[in-house]
C-alpha cells in the first residue's frame, strides 16, 4: 500500500518522546516543546492553553478507600453481637445510598472540583479547517494524552486488588443480610442463633478482614514519575502528529478537524476536562455536534484495538457506528484492528466529552477509543518501553484513521448534496 507519510516518523517520535513526562515537571514543558516545533515546521495552526489542576481524584479516592474501612470496621464490630446484626441492614442502607450519591458526583466528567494544591500543566491544540467553510458543519476531534505517570505496585496487582475487592465487598454485603435477616428471624423464635449463624458470620468476619488488609496495601499506591511512557501515550502524541500533518497537506471537504494534546490525564482526566469546560460552548455554537466524533487514542502497542463493549455483567456498544467505520476502513485496506470487550473501560480522555455531550442531550455524538489491553501490563512501570512499539501498528493506526475519516467526510458531502 502507498502511504502518503514517512513510514518511520511515527516510531522516530515514539522514540524521542520516551522519557518521564509527569504532569506538572520539566518533562512536560520537553513533550509540549516538541509538538509546538514539529507542528510549527507544518505550519499547522496551533494554541498551547495552560490550566490548573489538583490531585483531586487522587485524595477522593483515598477518602473512598477509608469511607469503605470504616464501614467494614463497624460491621466487623456489630457482628461480634449476633443480637443486634439486624443493624447491617441500617448500616448497608447509609453505606450504599450514600457511596452512590458519592460516586455519581465524582465522577460526573464535566464538573471542575479542586482538591490540594494547585498546580499547572499544558494542552496543545490544533485546527484544520474544511475547504468548504460552511456554518454548523460536523467536526473530528482527536484526542491523546502527552503525559506519563508510574505506580508504585504494577498495573495488574492494582486491577486484579480492585477487581478482588469489589467481588469480596459484594460478597460482605450478602453477608450482611444474611445475618440481619438471621437475627431478626430470631427476635421472635423462628430461628435460632446457632453453629450455621456462626459458621456463616466467621466467614463474614475472614472477608472483612481481607477487605481491610487489601484497603490498607491501596491506600499506600499513587501515581510517581518513573515511567517514560512509550506505549502510554507517546504512541498517541505520535499517531496525532502524523495525522495533523496529513490532514494539513490534505483538508477534508466539509469537515473540520480538531487534534489536542491533553496534559495531566493521569492525575484524572484534567487536560480534557479544562479543554471541554472552556470550550465546549464554543463547540456547540460552530458545530454541528450531533453528526461529529472524537477519535481518542491511548496506547497502540503490541496491537490495534479499539473499545467496542464495555460493562461488568451487562455489555453496551461503545457507539452506534464509529467501530464499524474504522473496521471497514481496516479491513480495505488488511489492517488487523481488533474490537474489544473491557470490564469498566479504559477511563480515558474520550469520557469527558461524552459527559458534556450527553449533558446537553448531543446523544447521537459518537467517541472511540484505540486502547491496547494486552499491553495493559507494561504500562505505569519502567517496562512501557520503545521497543514494545510497533512500527506496523502504528501506521496502521494512522491509516485506518485517516480513511475512515475521509469516509465520513463523503457522507457528509453526499448528504448536503440530497
Amino acid at each position: 500500500m502507498l502511504r502518503l507519510y514517512n513510514e518511520e516518523a511515527a516510531i522516530n517520535h515514539v522514540k524521542t518522546l520516551s522519557f518521564k513526562r509527569h504532569a506538572a515537571t520539566e518533562g512536560e514543558i520537553k513533550v509540549v516543546n516538541y509538538l509546538v516545533k514539529e507542528l510549527g515546521n507544518e505550519k499547522i495552526n496551533f494554541s498551547v492553553e495552560t490550566f490548573e489542576w489538583t490531585k483531586t481524584m487522587a485524595k477522593i479516592l483515598k477518602l473512598f478507600f477509608l469511607w469503605i474501612f470504616l464501614f467494614v470496621l463497624i460491621c466487623q464490630i456489630i457482628s461480634l453481637y449476633p443480637i443486634i446484626t439486624w443493624s447491617f441492614l441500617i448500616v448497608d442502607g447509609i453505606f450504599i445510598f450514600l457511596s452512590l450519591l458519592g460516586i455519581r458526583y465524582i465522577f460526573d466528567h464535566s464538573r471542575i472540583i479542586y482538591f490540594g494544591k494547585k498546580r499547572e500543566s499544558k494542552n496543545v491544540i490544533a485546527t484544520v479547517q474544511a475547504k468548504d467553510l460552511y456554518a454548523k458543519r460536523p467536526v473530528i476531534i482527536f484526542s491523546a494524552h502527552h503525559d506519563s505517570a508510574g505506580s508504585i505496585y504494577p498495573i495488574m496487582i492494582i486491577k486484579f486488588l480492585y477487581l478482588l475487592g469489589a467481588l469480596l465487598l459484594l460478597l460482605y454485603l450478602i453477608f450482611t443480610i444474611i445475618l440481619s435477616i438471621w437475627s431478626i428471624l430470631s427476635l421472635f423464635s423462628i430461628t435460632q442463633i446457632n453453629f450455621a449463624y456462626f459458621l456463616i458470620r466467621n466467614l463474614f468476619f475472614i472477608t472483612g478482614l481481607v477487605i481491610l488488609v487489601e484497603l490498607i496495601f491501596l491506600l499506600f499506591n499513587k501515581k510517581v514519575d518513573t515511567s517514560i511512557g512509550s506505549i502510554d501515550n507517546a504512541t498517541g502524541v505520535s499517531i496525532l502528529l502524523e495525522l495533523a500533518k496529513l490532514i494539513k497537506k490534505n483538508p477534508l471537504e466539509k469537515t473540520d478537524v480538531i487534534f489536542v494534546w491533553f496534559g495531566a490525564e493521569e492525575m484524572g482526566l484534567w487536560g480534557s476536562k479544562q479543554y471541554y469546560f472552556k470550550h465546549f460552548e464554543e463547540l456547540i455554537y460552530n458545530y454541528e455536534l450531533n453528526k461529529s466524533f472524537n477519535i481518542n487514542i491511548d496506547m497502540v502497542g503490541s496491537s490495534i484495538s479499539i473499545e467496542d463493549e464495555i460493562g461488568l455483567f451487562r455489555k453496551r456498544k461503545m457507539n452506534e457506528n464509529l467501530n464499524d467505520i474504522l473496521e471497514i476502513s481496516a479491513n480495505q485496506q488488511k489492517i488487523n484492528l481488533k474490537k474489544v470487550k473491557t470490564p469498566i473501560g479504559s477511563g480515558s480522555d474520550h469520557l469527558v466529552i461524552k459527559a458534556f455531550t450527553k449533558k446537553v442531550q448531543k446523544k447521537n455524538f459518537q467517541v472511540s477509543c484505540f486502547f491496547s489491553r494486552e499491553d495493559t501490563k507494561y504500562i505505569h512501570s519502567q517496562k512501557d518501553t520503545p521497543e514494545k512499539c510497533s512500527t506496523t501498528n502504528l501506521n496502521g493506526c494512522i491509516d485506518i484513521c485517516y480513511n475512515a475519516i475521509r469516509s465520513l467526510d463523503l457522507r457528509v458531502e453526499s448528504l448536503r448534496r440530497k
